[in-house]
Formats: structure tokens, sequence, C-alpha cells
């Protein structure tokens, strides 16, 4: 593992919706031209993004996760359809979005950035929080892309969100992305 690891926290996706996803896979593949796709077992939404983390760091990030875990009650993620990030003629991503407020998720999002902020002097992001799960990346279609392609997308899974984890990406490696701890809601 060495001296530093690149670190995140975020949703996990359950076997029940992963199959879901995986069932549509084949077909996006087809029809939607990105040159980089994400293995299924790295599927997940991001809530905090921490980087490049020094080990001796991890145990402070470990409590702060399981301090925000054990003050959150589970809560219930509904995905539906598809959406880009990016230039809407050439996106960066393409992703599935959960449908709604989000304000259990974004609740949780505040919660372990203010705790990261006082366990490591973590800086959120300063851009507004925008949960997704990626499933794409770099278009790569020789024609503009049209956002009416996943726009008519259906596509529907709900799960309800026991617990949070801390990953650990291994660049390099598929499936890239690892728990190093899943701190379960305490409500």
């Amino acid at each position: 593992m060495g001296d530093s690891q690149r670190l995140f926290i975020g949703l996990g996706v359950p076997d029940d919706v992963r199959k879901r996803l995986l069932e549509r896979l084949d077909g996006w593949r087809a029809r939607f031209p990105f040159s980089r796709w994400a293995h299924p077992d790295d599927w997940h939404i991001t809530l905090h993004f921490i980087g490049e983390t020094d080990a001796d760091r991890i145990p402070a990030i470990v409590r702060a996760l399981d301090e925000s875990a054990a003050a959150a009650r589970p809560f219930d993620i509904r995905l539906r359809g598809l959406g880009t990030f990016g230039t809407p003629a050439r996106p960066a991503v393409l992703h599935v979005l959960p449908e709604g407020r989000h304000e259990p998720l974004r609740a949780l999002h505040a919660s372990l950035g203010a705790a990261l902020g006082r366990a490591i002097g973590f800086k959120p992001d300063d851009r507004p929080y925008r949960p997704h799960l990626t499933l794409a990346r770099k278009y790569a279609g020789e024609a503009p892309w049209d956002p009416a392609l996943a726009a008519a997308e259906t596509f529907a899974a709900s799960w309800t969100a026991r617990d949070v984890c801390l990953f650990r990406s291994r660049l390099g490696r598929s499936p890239m992305y690892e728990v190093v701890r899943r701190a379960p809601f305490g409500g």
C-alpha cells in the first residue's frame, strides 16, 4: 500500500441494483461512444474525494466517517435516467442520476465534510454537490453528442442506503476501487 493512498468516501451500489444496471450496459455501450467505461464493481455515488493521503491520517478519517455514519439514518436512493457532465457536445462523463432532491444524501455530504474538516483539515470542493453514479468517461463519438440520447433513456432502480464507505483507488487496476472501511448508519 505504501505511505500514501488515494481515498474517497461514497455509497456502494448493492448487488441487485448492479444487476439491473448490467442488464442495460451492453445496449448503452453500443449506443453511446465513450472511451472508458467504469468497471461494474467500481460503481458508487461519491460523497467526498479526499485524494492522496498519508497513511497515518487514515485513522482520523475513519473516526470522522464513523461519527457521521452513526448520526445518519438509512435513506432511500432512487436512480432514474441518464445524464452527462462536461461540454454538451463532447461530455466528459455519462452517469446515472439519483431522483429527487437528495436531502438525506446532501445532509450526509455536509456532515462528512464537517467531520473531515475537524479531523484532518479537509476542505470540501467549492462546487455544488451533484450526486451521480459514473458509467463512462470521455465521449469519443465523431458527431457532437446529442443530449436527447441520454434524456430518452429510461432506467429505474432503488435501494435503502444503510452504510457509507471509505474507498481506496488502486490506479491501473480493474476493478480500481477497494473498500477500506464500511460504516453503518446509526439510525
